[in-house]
């Protein structure tokens, strides 16, 4: 009885043994995980911008990326007012207003707001960047706005005469909340348009799980067979005994060698080979991107234009100033070629025909002080580097690559081209046919003759003209782009060379 009692504790304290050999590799296996996580946090803050979690470096990152967020991405902002001011300026050089004068805010807000969050991208900030995009499309119609009051009389007029005052402001106003909601469409739809393409569902290293369960199910059962073995070997003698529970201990160390090596297996991290592909993004993919973006200033023109005239027929415009020709007619402020239409200014007359212009859509039409309208390329400098910048920064990350890769010089210069094509080409079409204009007195109406502002040359100057204006404005961003990121040689290497 003595020997049975003695023998009780020899085995658990060899049981303790065995299972405090079997913690610190347990611990080793958890700490390798946690170190796994955190070089896999630290690799998402280095490729996507992404803040990590429980690394000295991952909270750094982090800091960085939330920094945007308690404050404006200036240069961000500033790089969107910068191209406004300019196409505001140069279109105030004409004394008479050009057709794309009012619209003008209206088609580049897409583009605004496009360009507002390749920028954030392209400086690895987190976010849309909805209150920069906001800002942006307000302050381009806001340009605008103010160059209204530098033609001659034209503060004199919203002043002094209530009613053209009002349709005056409210146009304007229609202007500036058109702007400013299509600027944040357009960094939305930018956003969700070029984000990276999520990894496939499927994981190979899913049935390991399974694996591990039967495996530890039955190193359970190994232990407790082994466990009572024991307690029965142990009611020998001890001369008996001791060989016997020499050998159960070196299987029971054999078992707990095998099932950590199996655990070493289970828990360790997967080669990339062994990791599911990531979808890549086709060409096809990007061509209908580029398809909604370029055909979104089209679409905007056919609401603007509803809504126009909704606001106008509301209060009573009709009475002050009857619309000739349809309010469609600001499709027109996409077209750099036109046939020109100057207005003789010279007249008593020439003040108000000039602030009838910056407002009334319809009549703005019917006078084009050059052949070639400045203003009119506004819309495609701000998608055009939009989709450049996008281009340069997403192509890798969209692609299935956790690094900035810019898209090939044949497909990067081919959808430049083509986002040039579809801005211009639906209105285009819609102004080669010509409009037609009624003019009413009272009951009766007439049919005005149709008013021409294409032949077909001008049609193909068009095309031309967004497609190659657009291939330009990607090469001078990629350029800078390279010249920029391009490690500059030390003094050193200099004199080497």
């Amino acid at each position: 009885m003595q020997q049975q009692d003695q023998s009780v504790p020899i085995e658990t304290t060899e049981d303790t043994e065995s299972i405090s050999e079997q913690s610190p590799t347990s611990d080793e296996n958890e700490q390798a995980m946690n170190s796994s996580d955190d070089t896999e946090g630290e690799s998402l803050i280095d490729d996507e911008g992404k803040p990590a979690a429980d690394t000295s470096e991952g909270a750094g990152a982090a800091d960085v990326v939330a920094q945007p967020r308690t404050g404006l991405d200036w240069p961000a902002l500033v790089a969107a007012l910068v191209i406004a001011a300019f196409f505001a300026l140069t279109a105030r050089f004409n004394s008479q207003p050009s057709p794309s004068y009012i619209p003008a805010a209206v088609f580049s807000a897409t583009g605004c707001g496009l360009l507002v969050m390749a920028v954030r991208k392209l400086r690895r900030r987190a976010g849309v960047g909805l209150r920069e995009a906001a800002l942006a499309g307000f302050g381009m119609a806001l340009f605008q706005f103010v160059m209204t009051f530098t033609y001659p009389s034209v503060y004199t007029t919203v002043t002094t005469a209530p009613e053209y005052g009002r349709a005056f402001l409210i146009t304007w106003g229609l202007v500036a909340l058109f702007a400013t909601l299509l600027s944040l469409a357009g960094a939305a739809i930018g956003y969700l348009a070029f984000a990276p393409l999520r990894p496939l569902p499927e994981r190979i290293t899913e049935p390991a799980n399974d694996d591990e369960e039967e495996e530890q199910e039955e190193s359970e059962e190994e232990e407790l067979e082994t466990e009572q073995s024991t307690t029965i070997a142990s009611t020998a003698e001890q001369e008996e005994a001791a060989p016997e529970q020499e050998s159960g201990q070196s299987e029971v160390a054999e078992q707990n060698e095998e099932a950590e090596q199996e655990e070493r297996e289970v828990t360790a991290p997967p080669n990339e080979a062994e990791l599911p592909a990531q979808p890549q993004r086709s060409f096809v993919s990007y061509a209908v991107t580029i398809l909604l973006l370029g055909l979104l200033p089209m679409m905007i023109g056919y609401v603007f234009a509803a809504t126009y005239d909704f606001v106008m027929q509301a209060i009573n415009v009709d009475q002050i100033s009857p619309a000739l020709y349809p309010t469609l007619s600001l499709l027109g402020g996409l077209l750099p070629w036109r046939l020109a239409a100057p207005i003789n200014l010279s007249s008593i007359n020439g003040s108000f025909i000039v602030f009838t212009l910056l407002w009334r859509i319809p009549d703005s039409v019917l006078g084009n002080p050059n052949l070639f309208d400045v203003q009119t390329l506004e819309p495609f400098v701000f998608n055009a580097a939009g989709l450049a910048i996008l281009l340069i920064t997403m192509y890798g990350s969209a692609n299935g690559q956790n690094r900035r890769q810019a898209a090939p010089w044949g497909i990067f210069l081919l959808l430049q081209a083509l986002l040039g094509l579809i801005l211009i080409l639906p209105a285009n079409l819609w102004m080669l046919r010509g409009l037609e204009g009624v003019l009413q007195f009272g009951n009766q109406a007439v049919q005005l003759p149709t008013f021409h502002l294409l032949n077909p040359t001008l049609f193909l100057l068009n095309l031309l003209t967004g497609a190659l204006f657009c291939v330009l404005v990607g090469l001078i961003v990629r350029r800078q782009h390279q010249l920029w990121t391009t490690p500059r040689p030390t003094p050193e290497e200099k004199e080497a060379a």
